[in-house]
């Protein structure tokens, strides 16, 4: 079966899956919205057993031609808004979006735009480390007795949320946020603007020595929330440059 694709460019991203049938359960969900894009980042499971067939009633062509990678920098590599899906809503979290806000801000990209939905493992969700590669945060407020969700059942809510946005109501207007389709910095550069920042600043002796990922998570909430350009990324990186190398006074 031939699936239409709501969201061509949106792909759901899976950070070490464990069970099988939680795999084809996905890529069940996401067939009823359209989204037909499935990466395994260090799959624990095998995407193509009966077991996972059985679970994707029908869905057995998004787990055949589901993408594999065994790491996170080489998975994300292309995508310009990296969503890091989590439960954790402590103070290095913040701030996080519902699934309806993170639509919205998908669809004020325009449909075009590479974007990366990312959940973590089943049993655990994404690592603090994982969530670091994310632009912004999303959680789903839910019973905080009773928190535990289906990775299926979440990839499900955000699918609905998207199907929500009608294609010709997805914002497109250039003076949102002026950055609409390549012009956006690609998650390879915002990491590349992260490194070079955090290596500036410890040798300004800017970090708490003793947590130097303090400031520094912030600073990536801070910068993932603003949808950043190309340029504007080398334009932070010069500033870093500058200080690592000052110029001589004229004179």
């Amino acid at each position: 079966m031939s699936i239409t694709l709501n969201w061509p460019q949106l792909a759901i991203v899976l950070v070490e899956p464990k069970l099988d049938m939680n795999v084809g359960a996905v890529a069940r969900a996401m067939k009823n919205f359209g989204l037909g894009r499935l990466i395994l980042v260090s799959p624990g499971c095998d995407h193509l057993s009966d077991k996972a067939r059985a679970l994707s009633c029908a869905a057995d062509d998004l787990l055949e031609k589901a993408e594999i990678f065994f790491d996170l920098d080489t998975a994300l590599a292309e995508f310009n808004l990296v969503v890091g899906t989590t439960a954790r809503l402590g103070k290095y979290c913040k701030p996080v979006y519902t699934p309806t806000q993170t639509a919205e801000k998908i669809a004020d990209l325009g449909d075009e735009v590479p974007v990366a939905i990312m959940f973590g493992r089943e049993d655990f969700g994404l690592g603090r480390e994982q969530r670091r590669h994310s632009h912004i945060l999303s959680s789903i407020p839910v019973n905080p007795e009773f928190s535990s969700l289906n990775l299926a059942q979440s990839v499900l809510l955000y699918g609905y949320e998207l199907s929500r946005l009608e294609r010709n109501n997805r914002v497109s207007d250039s003076n949102t946020l002026g950055k609409i389709g390549g012009g956006l910095a690609s998650h390879t550069e915002l990491q590349g603007m992260y490194g070079h920042m955090r290596s500036t600043l410890e040798a300004a002796n800017f970090l708490d020595k003793s947590n130097p990922d303090h400031l520094l998570e912030y600073l990536r909430r801070l910068f993932g929330r603003a949808a950043m350009s190309s340029r504007e990324v080398r334009i932070i990186r010069g500033i870093m440059s500058l200080i690592d190398n000052p110029r001589n006074p004229a004179g």
